[in-house]
């Protein structure tokens, strides 16, 4: 089974239903719960998701988003080794930067952003959300 490590932005398409992104990402999840991959994020991306969900909508929204989708994904945990090779590393992006430390260390081969331009240090494969379906089409 694929192990996909998803950053906020994706899964921020999905509980803000935002056109024409959220299809793409309720696709992945659907595969994730017919068990063909298995989706992955870090506890930044839920402390992110939480407030901005909050801001936009109600803390109480948020609360029931963030539990739905807790369903479904897994958290990666990240700690100091991943902040120190962040604050080392060549990535404009902080957050991106301890997206990518934390899949990396969790073992994680691809990770999937609608901001790949962000990613170009890393050593991940990066995908959008239709990059890799399409990807996973052909295969």
């Amino acid at each position: 089974m694929k192990k996909l490590f998803i950053d906020s932005d994706v899964l921020l398409d999905l509980l803000l239903d935002r056109e024409p992104f959220s299809e793409d990402t309720a696709i992945l999840i659907e595969k994730s719960i017919e068990s063909q991959i298995k989706l992955y994020t870090s506890i930044l991306s839920i402390a992110n998701m939480h407030y901005i969900i909050g801001r936009l909508e109600t803390k109480k929204r948020a609360d029931s988003k963030i539990n739905k989708i807790l369903k479904i994904i897994s958290i990666e945990n990240s700690g100091q080794t991943v902040i120190d090779k962040a604050t080392k590393s060549k990535f404009t992006d902080f957050e991106d930067s301890i997206q990518n430390f934390c899949a990396v260390e969790a073992s994680h081969k691809i990770l999937i952003t609608r901001n790949t331009k962000d990613y170009k240090e890393s050593e991940l494969s990066i995908f959008t959300p239709k990059e890799y379906l399409a990807k996973i089409k052909n295969e």
